[in-house]
């Protein structure tokens, strides 16, 4: 599902200014979803970290050493690589023309933010933001032992603040507090040993898919509206959010009950797809969209089907590599 948000393909185009139904559906797919998954595995990566931990400064200095070599190295490496073939695909006459600004006009200092605070792999924004929750959970583990419930419920209000982080520096957003707070309430929930394994009546599962969709009818009308700044956009996005959230978190519960995802091959590629995807994707969608223009069906069906050829690639050219 995280290729599918990146799959967009709208941008700039007056079917996006008209918006149209190609362009709600779209939306539905790669705005909607990314706003549900982003907290989702922030909340999973919160949890995960503090699972089996003794809360001992010895697991937190072993735990923080094992999440450098799992996320701060290939962070670094493959930020790296896709600068450096960025770099090189821009000397080929035929595709220079699709970059705004050739990488070696541009400043050191510019060129090493692209590479690694503002990735060309655009998608590892979401690691470089784990990483800085990551050096604070010593003190998101003091905030949940002192403040309880209240650490998580003080973070929720940041939540509708006009600004979505700490820094805003370069036109980028660090230190988001959409990702600390779902960091810290999937900290908040392992520490505490709930089980976040549901299972609900058949009538709460549907229950809450209609609701959601009902908030996401909503949240088309408010978006159109009022500014994405404005209290109650912010507010139906974030109540749309959450809803998204329990409503995916719950049915992929009743649905591995019977299939077991976690059991598929593809799964053993996963965060090859998820480094490898991103920037190929984006150059492939500017690419067929010069040349297809604004043909909102063809542009529908391509939407669909770049993110099947860019997994299938990806997990190709992973093949390969082994």
């Amino acid at each position: 599902m995280v290729v599918v948000c990146h799959a967009y393909n709208l941008t700039n185009l007056s079917i996006e200014t008209n918006r149209n139904v190609v362009y709600y559906i779209e939306y539905l797919f790669a705005l909607e979803l990314s706003n549900i998954f982003i907290p989702m595995f922030f909340f999973i990566s919160g949890y995960l970290f503090f699972k089996n931990h003794d809360l001992t400064v010895a697991t937190f200095k072993r735990k923080i050493r094992n999440r450098f070599k799992t996320l701060v190295i290939p962070y670094i490496l493959w930020c790296a690589l896709w600068f450096f073939i960025v770099y090189a695909i821009q000397f080929i006459p035929i595709l220079s023309h699709f970059f705004e600004q050739p990488l070696h006009q541009m400043p050191a200092w510019k060129q090493a933010w692209l590479a690694f605070v503002d990735p060309i792999n655009y998608t590892f924004w979401f690691i470089r933001e784990l990483i800085f929750y990551i050096w604070l959970t010593p003190f998101i583990y003091l905030g949940i032992r002192y403040l309880k419930f209240m650490f998580p419920v003080l973070l929720f209000a940041l939540l509708f603040l006009k600004q979505p982080s700490l820094f805003y520096v370069n036109s980028i957003y660090l230190f988001q507090f959409l990702g600390l707070f779902s960091f810290s309430c999937g900290a908040y929930t392992s520490i505490s040993k709930f089980n976040i394994i549901s299972s609900f009546k058949n009538s709460t599962y549907i229950f809450s898919l209609i609701i959601w969709a009902l908030l996401i009818v909503c949240n088309f009308y408010v978006r159109d509206a009022y500014p994405d700044d404005y209290w109650l956009a912010i507010l139906c996005k974030r109540i749309t959010m959450f809803v998204g959230f329990f409503t995916v978190w719950t049915w992929y519960d009743f649905i591995n009950n019977k299939y077991e995802f976690r059991n598929k091959e593809l799964y053993g590629y996963r965060f090859f797809i998820y480094a490898a995807h991103g920037v190929a994707l984006t150059y492939f969608t500017k690419i067929y969209v010069k040349y297809i223009g604004e043909k909102d069906f063809i542009l529908l069906v391509l939407f669909f089907i770049s993110p099947i050829l860019a997994t299938l690639v990806c997990v190709g050219f992973a093949k390969l590599l082994q």
